[in-house]
């Protein structure tokens, strides 16, 4: 690979992906591109989408917060699931 790297201006988190909006150094295009979750933390190789030079970014992850909060959103999603199904059976 070329020493093109990608520098990450903003990123996201879903259930699924990591959605980021990227720079490329070799031409200054601004992009979007969108990675599987398991990919957070690491450095990922691919080619820029606007002039074509082979790069790599490194890919955020959630901090320790990030990850707490998700997991109480789980729970409360599950206590609220376990709620509905216990009223149903009565």
């Amino acid at each position: 690979m070329a020493n093109t790297s990608f520098r990450v201006q903003t990123h996201k988190f879903s259930q699924d992906s990591i959605q980021t909006t990227l720079v490329c150094s070799k031409c200054d295009e601004v992009f979007s591109k969108e990675f599987p979750l398991d990919l957070e933390g690491q450095t990922i190789e691919f080619k820029c989408p606007v002039c074509g030079a082979p790069g790599e970014a490194d890919l955020p992850y959630k901090s320790a917060e990030e990850r707490e909060e998700l997991e109480e959103d789980f729970e409360e999603v599950e206590e609220e699931e376990s709620g509905e199904e216990f009223e149903e059976e009565y």
